[in-house]
């Protein structure tokens, strides 16, 4: 039997091919009720838009093409979790694309090309959720898309619990003494930060602050480590969001004669490589699990589009105890 044709899908949903088309190419100029059945005429006939075959045919190779959106690709931590993917989806024979965003506007363009090029046969996407009028284009397209260190509310996804993360930051400093706390946050403009942030906040002394800055780099952990030390002279226990702002806090802590751990304990965030080398005390996400759960879940949807959703799923956190953490005094 020939594969079913735009022809044999217009028949059957009673439209003509020019709506056909439109609900392929994720148009939003369709009523729901007319979108819904044009998607069980593609059910029915078992149709699936080809998107290889598309660029097959414009001499691209044959294989699958996954991309992913990641945000602040310049941090260790996406690159941890992109050499994951890249690994996974090497040993299954497909390409991958990566896409640096920079904020939602940018994403939202990227993921407008992405769907009117029928550029990929999956999305991965990093930090970061599908509106569900997103999710529907995607799924009218048949392209599936998966996330990870997000809490999606529309796709399948891996993470963290950064609640507990945040939590964890303070408990660890409480433990061993501090009751003047500082959290150095990023922007506030990436949800991860904004969900560690209220779980620092939970059960953090009476006594906290906290300081947002835009980069998550060590430049910016020294930059904000000598705000902290003029306007919170007596803190006594440094939580950061991220290892690199830790690494620049407690490079310019000791520069003005604060001892660390002794007088000012300091954390930070994902255990990145090269930590144990400095014996920063941190809090360890497993970036390879969260990468290679992606890429895994991806291929399969794209290999087994009917193979049903996977389960999304949390992975724990660890506290990794160095040197810059201990018994204050």
């Amino acid at each position: 039997m020939s594969a079913p044709t735009i022809y044999d899908i217009a028949a059957r949903a009673g439209v003509g091919i020019a709506t056909v088309s439109r609900v392929i190419n994720g148009s939003r100029r369709v009523s729901d009720k007319t979108r819904g059945a044009v998607q069980q005429a593609m059910d029915e006939l078992g149709f699936r838009p080809n998107h290889a075959a598309r660029r097959l045919a414009a001499g691209a190779p044959h294989r699958s093409r996954v991309v992913a959106l990641m945000p602040f690709f310049t941090t260790a931590f996406y690159f941890s979790v992109c050499k994951a993917i890249s690994k996974v989806l090497s040993e299954a024979d497909t390409d991958f694309v990566l896409l640096d965003v920079h904020d939602q506007k940018d994403a939202d363009r990227q993921l407008d090309r992405l769907i009117a090029e029928r550029s990929c046969e999956g999305v991965i996407l990093c930090s970061m959720d599908l509106t569900e009028e997103r999710h529907d284009q995607f799924s009218t397209l048949k392209i599936p898309v998966v996330a990870l260190d997000c809490n999606s509310k529309f796709v399948p996804h891996v993470r963290v619990d950064n609640e507990e993360g945040g939590r964890l930051l303070s408990q660890t400093l409480s433990t061993h003494g501090s009751q003047h706390q500082a959290l150095i946050l990023g922007t506030r403009g990436a949800l991860v930060f904004r969900e560690r942030e209220a779980g620092f906040r939970q059960v953090a002394p009476p006594s906290f602050r906290v300081f947002e800055t835009e980069n998550v780099d060590v430049a910016s952990g020294a930059r904000i480590a000598e705000e902290i030390l003029e306007s919170f002279p007596e803190v006594d226990g440094v939580a950061c969001v991220g290892d690199p702002l830790a690494i620049g806090a407690t490079k310019t802590l000791r520069e003005h004669g604060r001892r660390v751990p002794q007088d000012v304990q300091v954390m930070g965030f994902d255990d990145q490589p090269l930590m144990a080398a400095l014996g920063l005390t941190t809090i360890r996400q497993p970036m390879e699990e969260l990468g290679t759960w992606a890429a895994d879940t991806i291929v399969r949807l794209i290999s087994t589009p009917n193979g049903g959703p996977p389960q999304d799923l949390i992975l724990p956190l660890e506290v990794i105890e160095r040197d810059t953490t201990g018994r204050l005094g």
